[in-house]
Order: structure tokens, then sequence, then C-alpha cells
């Protein structure tokens, strides 16, 4: 299946539960607005080559869409269509006036230059320009698209539009209207969301055993952060190898050692892990952080973690959860565990708007506070009606935005 499948099937198992409506669900079923543009790119040798890009805007019965672009080479329309999808429950769940969109470039940034690369963002701007605005779509950041993209982006946008509008986009470099504390948001949130689940159920994270798939800005501030609060990271990895250290991995100097050399493979003091070791190590928490679809049906049974921490999109299959469930772990949905990233972004939204910015501190208290919150109210949700946490958050979220849609007239 691919995360489009898998986002449907999600939403066919809370469907049920909710007795939601055939005119309910063939309207979630469907984005809003999808537009998929090409986009010519002179390279630095003289020749052209043809870039796909998208931009979905799920459904926006709550406010603008709100929701990242991802440069990615395997990037498809199916995927931001199942990712705007996602971004639609998160953004609600997290109480944001906000609706779901996504977009993303078919393209390895890595293998363009930084000449070409600004050339591609602009002209995904320009190509978009006409579906974006601060009351109509906010694209943040993703994979592939760090501040300095982010940064391309609002100029070209400002370019076009003739006037200063930081509310734009999200994830910008503070000096030109960013928030501060969005670099470290999402991995933060993660923590805050993992201590809450941990806590309701008499757990703490001292001593704990993290495994981490995904060590590039979400990763490492999730695993800093663990680190501080007395849980031991026994492995992370990236896209070019991985390192698992029984003991603890020194998660500072393996941040220190990733920006010399691009990479944790061969961190001192660590042995060598594959992916799929990683995913099936023994520890207490798993937080798969890099791409949707990670554990299936096919390796779930060798899944040992006692807790999954979704830090990516889609990481589990529902499949796999059953497999996960029926063992007697527990999963932790990505649109709860991942919201810190979007409601920083929320903030950063509200701080260009207002044209006043918050201290560092402030805001990942104001992030943290919503985050825990919401973790104590889907525990909650998920007791009382005895449901999975993640049937408990889609049935919280989906319930706000089907109740807008009725209220806007979209839907009976």
């Amino acid at each position: 299946m691919n995360a489009y499948d898998v986002a449907m099937q999600s939403l066919d198992r809370v469907a049920g539960i909710m007795g939601l409506s055939d005119e309910i669900l063939d309207f979630l079923r469907v984005p809003q607005r999808a537009m998929i543009v090409e986009l010519p790119l002179r390279m630095d040798d003289g020749s052209q080559r043809i870039f796909t890009a998208y931009r979905v805007q799920h459904n926006r019965a709550l406010g603008p869409a709100k929701g990242g672009t991802r440069l990615h080479p395997e990037e498809t329309l199916d995927d931001v269509k199942a990712l705007a999808f996602w971004m639609t429950v998160k953004n609600s769940l997290a109480g944001l006036p906000s609706g779901g969109g996504k977009g993303g470039i078919t393209v390895d940034p890595s293998t363009l230059s930084l000449a070409e690369l600004e050339r591609l963002c602009r002209a995904y701007v320009r190509a978009i320009f006409p579906i974006l605005g601060p009351k109509v779509d906010i694209p943040g950041p993703d994979m592939g698209t760090p501040p300095q993209v982010m940064a391309w982006f609002l100029d070209e946008y400002e370019n076009i539009a003739q006037h200063h509008d930081p509310a734009v986009f999200a994830g910008k470099p503070p000096l030109i209207g960013g928030s501060l504390g969005r670099d470290r948001a999402t991995g933060y949130g993660l923590v805050d969301v993992t201590e809450k689940i941990l806590q309701l159920r008499g757990e703490n994270l001292t001593g704990k055993q993290i495994a981490i798939q995904g060590f590039g800005n979400l990763g490492t501030h999730a695993a800093d952060l663990f680190t501080q609060k007395g849980a031991v990271v026994i492995a992370v990895n990236d896209v070019h190898g991985g390192i698992f250290n029984k003991n603890g991995i020194n998660v500072k100097e393996a941040m220190k050692y990733v920006q010399e050399k691009g990479s944790v493979k061969n961190f001192p003091g660590c042995d060598s892990i594959s992916n799929a070791e990683l995913l099936e190590l023994k520890c207490d928490i798993l937080a798969p952080s890099a791409l949707q679809s990670q554990i299936t049906a096919q390796n779930a049974g060798r899944v040992k973690a006692r807790y999954i921490l979704e830090g990516a999109n889609g990481p589990t299959t529902p499949e796999a959860e059953d497999i996960l469930h029926d063992a007697g772990a527990c999963v932790v949905p990505d649109v709860l565990a991942n919201a810190g990233g979007v409601t920083v972004s929320y903030f950063e939204q509200v701080q260009g708007n207002y044209g006043y910015f918050w201290p560092a501190e402030e805001v990942l208290a104001k992030m943290s506070a919503i985050m825990q919150r919401n973790a104590e109210e889907v525990y909650a949700q998920s007791v009382d009606k005895k449901v999975t946490l993640r049937q408990a958050a889609w049935i919280a979220s989906l319930g706000k935005v089907v109740a807008a849609m009725k209220l806007r007239g979209w839907a009976r």
C-alpha cells in the first residue's frame, strides 16, 4: 500500500466508531484542491531538466491549509495527498485554526548545486503562487527544506506579491520572521508527549532505552532532550548508516560528529547497525522518525519495543499496528506525537501577523503545554472508549473537522 492507502484505511477504522455518513466520508477522502506543476530548471552546465512538484490542500473547514513542503526523490501525488490528510487530523487535534496542506518536489536536493536548488525553489513558489497566502495556505518545512530553503520561498513570494508578508511561510530563519525554537519544536514535542503518556501509565523516562530511526532535525533534538531527562539513547541512524551502543550514545558528541561528517556512520565507540536491526532492537521506546511505512506486517512481529513513538508521518501500517497491539506494545500516533513542529509553525504565523516575536523559552513552553494537554486528552479518550491511542486521536480530531463542515453547510 502507498501512503494514501494507509491514510484511507485509518479513516475507515474510525468511521464506524464515529458513525460517519457516506457523504462525510466521500468528502474527507478527496482533497479540496490538488495542484501538479512541472518545473523546468536550467542546470549549471546549460542543460535543462523538468521536475514534478505538488501542493495539496486537503480540508480547510477549520481555517487556511497548513503543512510542510518535502523535497524527496520518491515524492508522489499520493504521498502528498496522504500527508495533507494527516495534517488535517494533526492540526485539528492540536486545536489550531488550520486545515491540512502539504507540498513536495520530486528531487534529491543533494544532487543539485546550491544555485540550482535556489532556482528550483523559486520556480516552485512561482508555480503555486495563486494558491498561497496567510489566509489561504501557509507552507512549512519538512524533509529537504531547512530554513535557507524557506527563506528563498518567502523572498520569491514577496517579490511576486510586492509586499512584506512573513506570515505566509513557516520555518524561516528568525532574522527574517522565523520563530525562535522552531528548530527544536518537533523533537521537543515528541519528548513532551512521551513523558506525559508514560506518566499516565505510571512510568517515567529515567533509564528508558530508546532507539531512534532518523537522526535529522527531529531525531537529534529529541535524542538530546531524552538524555537530558534521564533516558538512554542506544541506537540512531540516518540514510548512510546506523550506530548502536548498549550503554548509551553520547548524543551531543554524535550531533557534533554529524555536523562535521554529514552522517552518524562510523561514530567512534559504537557498533554499526542496519535499519532493519534498529527497528527490531530490544528497547523500551522505538521512535521511527524518518519515512512512512517503516513498520509493516512483514517486520512488526520482530519489533521488541514496548512503546512505538511515531516521529515520522505514517511510519506504521494498520496491519503492523494490529500485530504490535496484540504483542502488548503501545503505539503513540504521529498526529499526536510529532505535532510540536506545526504548533510552533502556527506560533510563527501569529508572530508574523503581529510583528512581535517571543523568546525561545516562551515558544517552547507554550508548545509543551499544548502537547501535554493533547496527550492527556487522547489518553483519556482511549481509556473511556476502549480504543487505541490512534483511534482516540482521530475521533477527537475528526469530530471537530466534521462539525465545522456541517456548520459551513458542506455536509449534513
